[in-house]
């Protein structure tokens, strides 16, 4: 396996008081418990006056590093979508009890685990995880934020939802309300020379995707610490958190040469050789090199068995291993989750049915275009493809033709006239 380099920091910014984000980390030293669970990076971004943020937002990040390694048989999917709707109920429970009436406090949170050779991402709230790969920077999660659901809808731009200033208010956090929905994004397959960036939108709003992709070069501490120098030099009027993985090295190729390059030129000579080779062979050449078989011979079929960490915490989490999953108390937040999760069936994480999540072919309606698609089933344009299987001049979809969107829950295919594929 690629050596894994990480690094988390949070930074207070040039304008706040005080810091209200949260991130850690851990890597398990057994390799039993690293095969099972894997590494968990999480950054979380709290809300709330009077410190009321910082507490939502340590709470969230200590107690999902506690009790996820302590149901290893759950898989990872379940396990984080579960511990992290009853750390919901739990804030909302302490904000009831604590803090004026109409007062909540809560938290962003976004967390990546890193098993197996692949990664799995987890998000509610403004805080982003990014995937640089081969030149390019895709961000993984999707901003649940006012402006960001608009922009999705096709209600608004992305250059309008820039300026607006209801950009920093969120649609969905953990604590917001009772019924929250957590996104699990299917797995990645990481390759090695990935570097996969938990951020909060202390550095989002002032560093933009480029600013990112020139920014990723040296150590997974160089590459935060860089991204969290320039937020400060553009503003700082934020907190600001970065969290590096860095997935192995890079392969080593030409200047200006990526691995999409070379693999395009690759199939372009391979191309060229077959044109050459069948312009070469007439169909008498081709008789004398391969004649006819005398006899047909009956065919045969044989079958063959084919770490590093942020401040510490200001409390000491506790878990009571007969519940399978239960909050860490401490002397502010003291609830305890009593919701005890049934072991689902065992879970294969290679497709996004194992989550819940299938392929929806959707027919397309006159006046739909693709935003306006990907908000009514709450994805991700990059998620919905052509019945081909690709993306090509997705601004042109016509009505009457089939897309694929791929990664939603049955009932949201079934609610939009979609039809589930296989």
């Amino acid at each position: 396996m690629p050596k894994i380099d990480t690094y988390n920091r949070s930074d207070i910014g040039k304008k706040r008081d005080n810091n209200e984000d949260y991130s850690k980390s851990v890597e398990p030293q057994d390799n039993r418990e690293l095969n099972q669970s894997g590494r968990l990076f999480i950054v979380a971004d709290g809300m709330g006056g009077h410190q009321q943020g910082e507490k939502a937002s340590s709470f969230a990040v200590e107690t999902l590093l506690k009790v996820y390694y302590e149901a290893p048989e759950i898989p990872p999917e379940k396990r984080l979508t579960d511990i992290i709707k009853q750390i919901n109920l739990k804030l909302i429970e302490y904000s009831e009890k604590n803090l004026p009436r109409g007062e909540r406090t809560g938290t962003t949170l976004v967390a990546a685990v890193v098993r197996k050779g692949k990664l799995l991402i987890t998000n509610v709230g403004d805080s982003r995880a990014y995937l640089i790969r081969d030149g390019q920077v895709k961000q993984i999660t999707r901003d649940h934020s006012l402006v960001a659901e608009m922009v999705r809808a096709g209600t608004l731009s992305e250059a309008e939802a820039r300026e607006s200033k209801f950009r920093n208010r969120l649609s969905r956090s953990v604590g917001g309300s009772p019924n929250l929905e957590v996104d699990i994004h299917p797995s990645i397959r990481l390759r090695s020379g990935d570097i996969v960036l938990l951020c909060t939108d202390g550095l989002t709003g002032y560093v933009s995707e480029k600013d990112i992709l020139q920014s990723t070069h040296g150590s997974a501490e160089e590459i935060a610490e860089r991204l969290i120098r320039l937020a400060n030099e553009r503003g700082g009027a934020d907190n600001i958190t970065a969290s590096v993985i860095r997935y192995g090295e890079p392969l080593q190729l030409p200047l200006g040469l990526t691995v999409r390059k070379l693999s395009l030129i690759g199939a372009g000579i391979l191309t060229l050789a077959a044109f050459v080779f069948l312009g070469w062979f007439t169909a008498s050449n081709w008789t004398s090199i391969f004649p006819p078989p005398t006899q047909t011979p009956s065919p045969t079929v044989t079958a063959s068995p084919s770490a590093t960490t942020s401040p510490t915490s200001t409390f000491t989490p506790t878990v009571d291993l007969t519940q399978t999953l239960v909050t860490p108390v401490s002397e502010t937040l003291t609830p305890e989750i009593t919701q005890t999760p049934e072991p689902p069936p065992p879970v294969s994480i290679e497709t996004p049915t194992s989550s819940g999540l299938v392929n929806c072919a959707y027919t397309v309606l006159s006046g739909d275009f693709v935003n306006r698609i990907a908000g009514n089933f709450g994805v991700a344009s990059e998620q919905i493809f052509r019945e081909n299987g690709t993306q090509e001049d997705m601004g042109k979809i016509l009505a009457g033709e089939t897309l694929i969107i791929e990664g939603v829950t049955v009932e949201v295919c079934t609610q939009n006239n979609g039809v589930v594929r296989p």
